[in-house]
């Protein structure tokens, strides 16, 4: 009996020795933080360097501390407090602030753009290491090309001029996205308006300073460190090593550069009817023909629809469409190219780039609905103004709440009955057709990969310069959900009539995953859905990019992680 008592009694301990265990455990943590906080002082870290709940900084952001502002992310979806944000300076700042932490045994996230769909770049009682500061930049002239070496801080909007401004005047192949940081956009591949022209922004990648797992600091280029060379082109970001700069091979700005849009099946009054399936086919045709490299990019953005609106007939589905482009040459030649391969259809000039005039004006309204698109077809498309007078602002990259998924089809495309599937998932009865009139969307968009640039490679070797596996692949399918909220709506909080819809579209999303679409494959790391396994991102570079990271990483407690990383 008394056995069977000391027995109930020692049991009946273990709940509280385990409080005491994780007591023990956050006291040491947060002791450590402060510890951290101490020595990066002691090594010369400014006071604004160094952010903290409890730090006194102010902000740009109305109502916001220093700390506040610097913990949000683009996909205002998810909120995380680090514990302290590190704002590093230069590559002896983040190799400083990196070792010191992990001495300490403390979780380390690294952010640059903030764009992480699944906000794996920041985290909650972390240590984050912010790159914005690291903005050194200068081109370089080596064997005839154009090198630009890019502080990973920068993002698109702010680099973007920098290179029209050398002379010549030079560009990369950027995004379409303004406020997406260089960093994560090289290595998860890079995807824009030049692809078709110039592929990913990876397969100009010749060089890189990374601070390793273990703190030191090396050189990455063709020559030296190869095989991390491959693997930080389209790999995913963190895995092998902090990157602090990218050096890029630039290309000269053309003469003359056209932005265009044709719209099909909207409100707009140059849109033509024409059944989705009709309208998928002949974008396919013109991404897969070898004549249209004038073409230099292009996507095309495929609204979801309610279900109980829809006819039952697939093929005569008519979804609200828009197809953008950038076009290298003449307006004139862009307007025989759309009559050729999109009868009765009308490009809408978006704008004109040149080498005297080449900002980040093409980085907007490549593939968000806002509702700024949705304003500007209730009311004079001239005189674009709310109810008190004031001009309405577009959402150029704002922040916003949002959920996607992805696929990748395949270099042999996706078919007839592959179309049907896709065309079929944006009918959907998860949909609801007032979403949109209060600021919730629902699409795809589909990237185009195919082109001049990618025709040239090999189909055995597609993975044999760069990380990304999808060189030989026709476009992404990218499913999106935004509910982009107003100031006025903002402040009704979980009154705002928005929330009546938002689960729906996220089941959506969900199934538009699980959605079998015959002549896909995969998913692309740059459209981060986190219950995508990580292998699937990478395919045929998986194993390789393990063996990369157990080689060259020296991390050898893998603190270099997050959920979507390389093991």
């Amino acid at each position: 009996m008394m056995n069977n008592q000391n027995t109930v009694h020692e049991v009946s301990q273990q709940p509280h020795e385990q409080l005491k265990s994780a007591q023990s455990l956050m006291a040491t943590y947060w002791n450590n933080t402060l510890r951290l906080v101490q020595a990066l002082k002691s090594l010369d870290f400014k006071d604004d360097q160094l952010l903290t709940q409890a730090s006194p900084s102010v902000s740009e952001t109305p109502g916001l501390t220093g700390y506040q502002a610097q913990t949000l992310i683009f996909n205002t979806r998810l909120r995380f407090n680090p514990a302290v944000i590190i704002m590093c300076e230069s590559t002896k700042n983040v190799a400083q602030a990196y070792k010191q932490a992990i001495s300490l045994n403390l979780p380390i996230r690294v952010r640059s753009g903030g764009h992480d769909h699944e906000g794996e770049c920041t985290g909650t009682d972390v240590i984050l290491l912010d790159l914005s500061r690291l903005t050194d930049f200068n081109v370089d002239k080596v064997n005839g090309d154009y090198i630009a070496s890019i502080g990973s801080g920068y993002r698109f909007f702010q680099v973007v001029p920098k290179l029209a401004d050398n002379n010549p005047p030079l560009t990369i192949p950027h995004g379409t996205c303004a406020t997406v940081g260089l960093a994560g956009f090289i290595q998860g591949g890079g995807w824009g308006p030049w692809t078709r022209s110039k592929g990913m922004c990876c397969e100009s990648l010749v060089g890189a300073t990374v601070v390793l797992g273990n703190g030191d600091i090396v050189e990455v280029n063709e020559k030296s460190h190869q095989a991390l060379l491959w693997a930080l082109r389209g790999g995913g970001a963190l895995s092998y090593g902090i990157v602090t700069n990218f050096k890029v091979k630039a290309f000269e700005i053309p003469e003359e550069i056209h932005r265009f849009v044709i719209n099909w099946n909207t409100n707009d009054e140059h849109a033509q009817l024409l059944p989705t399936f009709e309208l998928l086919s002949q974008w396919e045709d013109v991404i897969n023909n070898a004549s249209t490299d004038m073409l230099v990019g292009t996507n095309l953005k495929i609204n979801a629809v309610a279900a109980e609106h829809a006819t039952s007939e697939v093929r005569k589905l008519c979804h609200p469409s828009s197809m953008y482009g950038y076009w290298q040459g003449s307006w004139q030649a862009l307007e025989e190219f759309v009559t050729n391969n999109f009868s009765n259809s009308t490009p809408v000039h978006q704008g004109t780039d040149t080498k005297a005039n080449y900002n980040s004006a093409l980085m907007s309204n490549w593939s968000r609905n806002s509702l700024y698109d949705v304003l500007k077809n209730k009311m004079h498309v001239g005189n674009l103004t709310n109810t008190d007078g004031m001009p309405f602002t577009p959402d150029f990259d704002a922040p916003a709440p949002h959920k996607l998924t992805s696929k990748v089809v395949k270099i042999s495309g996706l078919k007839k009955e592959g179309k049907d599937q896709l065309i079929q998932s944006l009918t959907s009865d998860l949909i609801n057709a007032k979403s949109s009139d209060l600021g919730l969307f629902s699409y795809v968009t589909l990237g185009a990969i195919a082109g001049p640039f990618y025709d040239e490679i090999s189909e055995e070797e597609p993975n044999a310069r760069v990380a990304f596996p999808y060189s030989k692949s026709q476009y992404t399918i990218q499913y999106q959900t935004w509910w982009n909220e107003s100031v006025e709506l903002k402040e009704k909080g979980q009154n705002n009539e928005v929330y009546n819809y938002i689960n729906r579209a996220m089941d959506w999303i969900e199934v538009s995953r699980e959605t079998q679409i015959n002549g896909t494959e995969g998913a692309f790391i740059s459209f981060k859905d986190s219950a995508i396994p990580t292998k699937t991102y990478f395919l045929g570079s998986y194993q390789q990019l393990i063996d990369v990271k157990e080689a060259y990483s020296k991390d050898s407690f893998n603190h270099l992680r997050s959920r979507k990383t390389i093991i």
